[in-house]
């Protein structure tokens, strides 16, 4: 009951105010392209700029011109809802990998992913966008479910061919790919059929073809921002440890956080019940930060089972993306953003809920504890995603932050402006 209460939740995050969406450069760049290509405009072989300044692949574009084709989409919100329902997909499809795919042993915290996955506010904020990073959940549980089935050929075709693609829609997630590729060659290489893998990235890496023009002739000519610093600020690891929490709404609130962290107004007055949210929230994550400390002083064992993860499937894939992702990512002194975390999708929720659980765990007492501190935490994420969306509502927006005037409360007043004229 739990969990299919979670599942509706999301599905309810997801889709309701459709009209207080983000629409700022990128999401309007991305409508636009969707209504004008094969009209006023020839057919896109190259996206957006990114943040580092090169364009990225045709593919970031090309999902949004089929997912407005296949709906019909006439308007941002008509186009925002194709992304929510593909998100929803992602849910589903993380619940049919959890029950039919996952073995048994392994199984709880993955349940828990789909829980946590539903209701966190950040997922949330990410899944309702009109924006590449915001259609990567769908396509990496399919990279999960090649990645899980690498020893087979069609499995490692799907792994290698889907993996090729989500660099293509966010060229982080390249990253991401190459984390599990190195993964697997140093642990776990005489396992994976790798002609089929080889296969998969090639079909997957032709459509990069006009890409790969263009990143030659621009490498030389704009610097890369690369930092030596980077490699000691940590952010992978800081946003992967506290996101899965719901942490880190500043992001897109920014000057508006803390007018945020004191809603609902009632009567005039501050409630402060977001700041309260936080505040049991943070504590919560410190008591999980707590109680794996503790295991892992007792059973010294655990520590090669958290560095390698040969012990499990689940234990070799978390660590793929924590490790092998984080590692390769900073070690390039490239800037990184929170949104690079969305095409991780549902591994954080399944690294956290595994390190409370922690199958070393051998006292009831413990196990059910574990239990309650994960419930704690989707409840309060529930309630915080509530709160942002209906703070978003009232608002319209975020003036001050990241997301900006709601689509909505921009289109009134363009309505109102034409009214006047």
């Amino acid at each position: 009951m739990g969990l299919a209460g979670a599942i509706i939740l999301g599905a309810f995050f997801r889709l309701v105010w459709g009209m207080d969406i983000e629409y700022k450069r990128d999401e309007i760049l991305i409508f636009q392209q969707t209504q004008e290509v094969g009209r006023t405009e020839s057919f896109p072989w190259l996206g957006m700029r990114s943040s580092v300044m090169l364009r990225n692949p045709g593919m970031s574009v090309w999902v949004f011109l089929l997912l407005a084709k296949l709906l019909g989409a006439q308007d941002p919100p008509a186009l925002a809802r194709g992304v929510q329902i593909l998100n929803l997909g992602a849910i589903g499809l993380l619940t049919l990998f959890t029950i039919r795919v996952v073995p048994t042993q392994e199984r709880e915290p993955w349940l828990w992913a789909v829980a946590l996955a539903s209701v966190n506010p950040l997922a949330v904020l990410f899944q309702r966008k009109i924006w590449p990073p915001s259609v990567l959940p769908i396509l990496t549980m399919l990279f999960l479910l090649g990645w899980w089935h690498r020893q087979r050929g069609w499995g490692a075709f799907l792994w290698g061919g889907v993996g090729a693609c989500l660099g293509q829609i966010e060229m982080a997630e390249f990253f991401f790919t190459a984390g599990f590729v190195a993964w697997a060659m140093l642990f776990d290489r005489k396992r994976v059929a790798w002609v089929g893998w080889l296969g998969g990235s090639v079909v997957g890496t032709l459509p990069l073809i006009p890409w790969f023009g263009h990143l030659f002739t621009e490498i030389g000519n704009r610097p890369i921002p690369m930092k030596w610093s980077r490699l000691f600020e940590f952010k992978f690891w800081t946003h992967w440890a506290t996101e899965p929490f719901g942490i880190g709404l500043k992001y897109a609130l920014g000057e508006n956080f803390a007018d945020f962290i004191a809603f609902p107004v009632i009567q005039g007055r501050a409630t402060y019940f977001v700041g309260l949210l936080h505040l049991l929230i943070i504590l919560l994550a410190a008591a999980a930060f707590v109680r794996v400390t503790c295991l892992l002083w007792r059973s010294p064992q655990r520590w090669r089972d958290l560095l390698i993860g040969r012990d499990s499937n689940t234990a070799l894939t978390l660590n793929a993306a924590v490790l092998g992702f984080g590692v390769l990512f900073t070690a390039s002194g490239l800037p990184f953003h929170r949104h690079y975390l969305v095409g991780t999708f549902p591994l954080m929720y399944v690294w956290l809920a595994r390190i409370v659980l922690d199958p070393s765990e051998k006292h009831p007492k413990g196990a059910k504890a574990a239990r309650a501190l994960l419930g704690a935490v989707c409840v309060l994420e529930a309630l915080l995603s509530a709160a942002f969306l209906s703070y978003i509502h009232v608002n319209h927006g975020a003036s001050h932050g990241g997301y900006g005037i709601a689509y909505g409360a921009q289109e009134g007043a363009i309505r109102l402006r034409v009214r006047d004229d």
